[in-house]
């Protein structure tokens, strides 16, 4: 009997849906070396075509549908416009139709990319959006289960997370003072990113910004410029910059005179389109426990916990902390849940401790008219999960304690305002 050797998992990919392609970055676990730059698919061998197109085509004679550039050149053929912006367009209207467009169109890209990556080799991946609220996240899960089922390395984030985790793996140099980036894929917008970094916390925090920029449709080549050189010389008033990167399409022209020229003086400048990709690629390496330089710093986006909440628990008759909520986690994704054996008193103490700040406070929860019962026999479930940024529900339920003193079914709910 023939046995066929399934492939090994070794593949790590950086997935990024922009507003008007896709494009998709990856690195192979079994040859890491330190700073490796992860590779970027080309949909042309040997070539720079990087960007996948985001568009679908459905012929009306065939009924076939077709995806990529291939939509383009058969909607050209019929004289008639593709459908474009498909992931902007679930976010629109949530249907399962746009939905089952959605996916369909990265079948194609993955079924591209299989000349260079099977499925099968894929060990975990992080898909990275320009906005990665809830509703994008609702989306790609939906969309990874289907395309990924079985999966469970499979990761979200926002632009400027990935070129945070790109910039972490460079040299340390372009880290020593704040890192701008200039963000050009939409001609009516421009989005200046920010990194700054607190060295006096272990790990170093870093905090990032963004400053969105409308760019009138009337404007002129000198108008954008002037507005984009206003823009960066304000953020350039408030704090130094030892690096700056651009990217997009619609950075080029040769319209960046004067705001170019300030972007580069004194500081090292660098030009990519493969940024996020490869930046989310690097984000799914340190998600694995690959990177060492991911574990000195720590990332604190405006959607995120500034701050660990935790408790103080009686285990084998010693005090212990017990995490609960962690710091960095986006606000939208943390819960938690525990079983407690309430010692005595009608109070839950929950611990807060800030990771920027680095203080600390107590935040006491009191159980209204609570059943008294004799000390240690009052068991309680805990639910904790944030409805924004800087606001968490507790809800705390009466379990009983066994046959003696079976469950009232009371329940407290609190919600507190999380200092960070």
């Amino acid at each position: 009997m023939l046995f066929t050797r399934l492939p090994e998992k070794k593949y790590l990919l950086g997935i990024d849906i922009g507003g008007t392609f896709c494009q998709i970055s990856y690195l192979n676990t079994r040859r890491l070396t330190a700073g490796m730059d992860p590779h970027t698919f080309s949909t042309v061998a040997r070539g720079e075509e990087f960007n996948i197109p985001q568009a679908a085509f459905a012929d009306s004679a065939t009924g076939n549908r077709f995806y990529g550039k291939e939509a383009l050149e058969k909607a050209a053929e019929a004289g008639r416009e593709p459908v474009t912006h498909l992931f902007g367009a679930v976010r629109q209207d949530p249907g399962e139709e746009n939905l089952q467009v959605l996916i369909e169109y990265l079948q194609y890209c993955f079924s591209l990319l299989s000349a260079e990556v099977t499925a099968e080799e894929i060990e975990a991946l992080t898909f990275t959006v320009d906005v990665c609220d809830q509703k994008s996240v609702e989306i790609l899960r939906a969309a990874a289960d289907r395309l990924f089922p079985g999966l469970e390395k499979v990761a979200f984030e926002e632009h400027l997370k990935s070129f945070y985790h790109y910039v972490l793996m460079q040299d340390e140099e372009q880290r020593r003072q704040s890192v701008l980036l200039l963000d050009g894929w939409s001609e009516e917008e421009l989005v200046l990113y920010s990194l700054s970094y607190n060295k006096k916390t272990r790990p170093i925090v870093c905090f990032p910004e963004e400053l969105r920029l409308k760019i009138p449709a009337e404007a002129d080549a000198a108008q954008k410029d002037q507005i984009l050189c206003s823009a960066v010389r304000g953020l350039m008033q408030e704090k130094e910059y030892s690096a700056a990167y651009l990217t997009g399409e619609a950075l080029g022209g040769g319209w960046m005179k004067e705001s170019l020229n300030l972007i580069c003086r004194g500081r090292r400048a660098f030009q990519g389109d493969t940024l996020y990709s490869k930046g989310a690629a690097d984000s799914t390496m340190a998600a694995c426990g690959l990177s060492s330089k991911a574990d000195k710093y720590f990332y604190l986006s405006k959607d995120a916990l500034r701050c660990n909440i935790g408790m103080d628990c009686l285990k084998k008759g010693r005090t212990v902390y017990q995490p609960l909520l962690d710091a960095g986690a986006e606000w939208y994704d943390a819960a938690a849940q525990i079983d407690i054996l309430l010692e005595d008193g009608d109070e839950i103490v929950l611990r807060e401790t800030s990771v920027d700040r680095g203080n600390e406070r107590e935040i006491a929860v009191k159980l209204e008219n609570m059943p008294k019962r004799p000390r240690a026999t009052t068991r309680l479930r805990i639910r904790l999960h944030m409805t924004s940024a800087d606001r968490m529900q507790l809800v705390a339920e009466d379990l009983g304690f066994g046959e003696i003193f079976p469950s009232t079914g009371m329940k407290w709910e609190q919600e507190i305002v999380i200092n960070g």
